[in-house]
């Protein structure tokens, strides 16, 4: 019975020191740890594709989080950078300087992920981004971000602009371009999380209209999927 009971502190022990303590989230978004996601194609003049991204601490205490970056499927001519306060410069492997993140919060610092492909250069890269305790290095969660496109890999890859006019009063608008015809999944979430309206747009290009003049003046995030992957969650307000 002894020997029970001090196997089951043991494992009791084990499972708490592995419970997760960070998650990336993205405007209301939460990832699971370990999921894939499509960077959106952000300029055209620099050829990049940028993610933007947050931590939130799940614990009590204030954690100096530090992120890692693996480029696990590179691409010739394509460079790779994670900015986590300061931008990191390109590399396969690049590791930041440990931030502050306060206990049951969101991150304050910047963090997104880059990559910059060279003119005429196509192609996926894959890139894998790790957050963890500086002082708990092996209790990480991970990111898996798909950077670029090509037919057989994101051929539903979908840009999206930002939301306009921002604020709005009866419709708010975004522009979108896709290499394929895609089902546009488009979900609008209030502050608390309820679901308040949801349509689906096809198409390779064109704006996306939703009329808000029934909604209640404040904050509104809208959720645009394609074939179940987030491509992007943008905010927007109401006003009257």
């Amino acid at each position: 019975m002894k020997k029970l009971f001090f196997t089951l502190m043991l494992l009791a022990v084990v499972s708490f020191m592995s419970a997760q303590t960070l998650q990336f989230e993205w405007q209301g978004t939460v990832y699971e740890n370990g999921q894939t996601i499509i960077s959106p194609f952000d300029n055209e003049i620099f050829m990049e594709y940028v993610q933007e991204m947050q931590i939130r601490n799940l614990t009590d205490q204030e954690l100096n989080v530090v992120v890692e970056q693996d480029v696990l499927e590179p691409v010739e001519g394509a460079m790779v950078s994670l900015c986590w306060g300061l931008c990191l410069a390109p590399a396969n492997h690049l590791v930041s300087m440990p931030l502050p993140v306060a206990a049951q919060s969101l991150s304050d610092a910047a963090l997104s992920f880059h990559c910059n492909f060279t003119e005429g250069e196509t192609g996926v890269v894959k890139a894998v981004y790790y957050a963890y305790d500086e002082n708990d290095p092996d209790n990480k969660i991970s990111i898996n971000v798909l950077f670029g496109q090509t037919a057989g890999v994101a051929e539903n890859t979908v840009t999206l602009g930002g939301a306009y006019p921002n604020p709005a009063s009866s419709q708010v608008h975004f522009n979108f371009r896709a290499n394929n015809n895609s089902d546009i999944h488009v979900v609008v979430y209030n502050l608390l999380g309820q679901e308040v309206k949801s349509q689906v747009v096809n198409g390779t290009q064109g704006r996306i209209d939703i009329a808000v003049d029934d909604f209640q003046p404040g904050i509104y995030f809208c959720r645009f999927q394609v074939n179940n992957e987030v491509v992007k969650t943008e905010k927007f307000i109401v006003k009257r």
